[in-house]
């Protein structure tokens, strides 16, 4: 037995230390087994009874440290095929405290088959703390990689997103262009003879007329009656885009139960009581 290498406790202390993942499973402490993150590999620690560290790696971790230990020219690829050829030789570097690192690809599937790791294909075995510095350093640098991709990913998402936002602005916009006549047709008297049904026609822009009527004739002392979504919608579409002296242009995302919800260029997200945008003027389509 090599009384050098970390007992199990140590090497938990320095896998933290390194800020790695851990995900707890039943009985890993008792087994002395660190599992890094759901799905992720894992380390076998027995070193009270054995000379050696044990790694069983995912497809993403074994290529990265096998091509890091080649580099450093500490790797030594296994192609036995045989469980009991493949002990005797891991016995033989375990004796010396080699400073090799050995790697068996899919030793665990029909070869070694540990129950433990079932869904990890790959083995590795390494006998000094130097090399389990190393791997540990490797797991680091993939575990960074992933985050960096993650990252990049949730960055794309959101411009998607934004881009998705802009151009059904733009197509609002061309919408409400197309109307500015129905809207301009606000400032003129209505004939004598015109009908419900004739006044529907120009919906948007009678619809607005009708919310700012409601409003005006309340009186500045007496407060309006509420609006339906609907009505809100008819001065203030979904989609559109807007503008605030405060937060600049932004699109509606929703309109519901009177609010309004605004997407500024910022990414800043604003709640707006309907009634007080539009008594007040607060929101101007643009």
């Amino acid at each position: 037995m090599n009384n050098l290498l970390y007992i199990f406790e140590e090497v938990c202390e320095l896998i933290t230390t390194k800020g790695l993942d851990h995900n707890e499973r039943e009985n890993d402490e008792d087994k002395f087994i660190w599992s890094f993150a759901q799905n992720g590999s894992s380390l076998h620690v027995n070193t009270v009874s054995q000379s050696r560290y044990v790694l069983y790696a995912t497809e993403k971790d074994y290529n990265l440290i096998h091509k890091r230990a080649e580099d450093k020219g500490l790797g030594i690829t296994l192609k036995e095929s045989k469980k009991d050829v493949i002990e005797l030789l891991v016995s033989q570097y375990e004796e010396v405290s080699s400073k090799a690192i050995l790697f068996i690809r899919n030793g665990n599937k029909g070869l070694l088959a540990n129950p433990d790791e079932k869904k990890l294909s790959h083995v590795i075995y390494f006998f000094t703390n130097e090399n389990l510095e190393f791997i540990l350093d490797c797991l680091a640098e993939n575990e960074l990689y992933s985050e960096k991709i993650r990252q990049e990913k949730i960055y794309a998402e959101k411009l998607k997103a934004s881009e998705e936002l802009k151009a059904l602005a733009t197509a609002q916009t061309k919408l409400m262009k197309s109307q500015k006549y129905g809207r301009s047709r606000l400032s003129a008297p209505a004939s004598e003879g015109s009908s419900i049904k004739n006044i529907k026609s120009t919906a948007y822009g009678v619809a607005s007329a009708t919310i700012f009527t409601k409003t005006a004739s309340a009186g500045s002392n007496t407060a309006a009656s509420e609006l339906t979504d609907e009505e809100i919608k008819n001065v203030i579409p979904e989609g559109c885009l807007v503008s605030h002296k405060k937060y600049g242009k932004g699109t509606v995302k929703a309109i519901l139960e009177g609010k309004i919800d605004v997407l500024f260029e910022d990414s800043v997200e604003k709640v707006f009581a309907a009634q007080v945008c539009i008594n007040n003027k607060l929101l101007t389509v643009i």
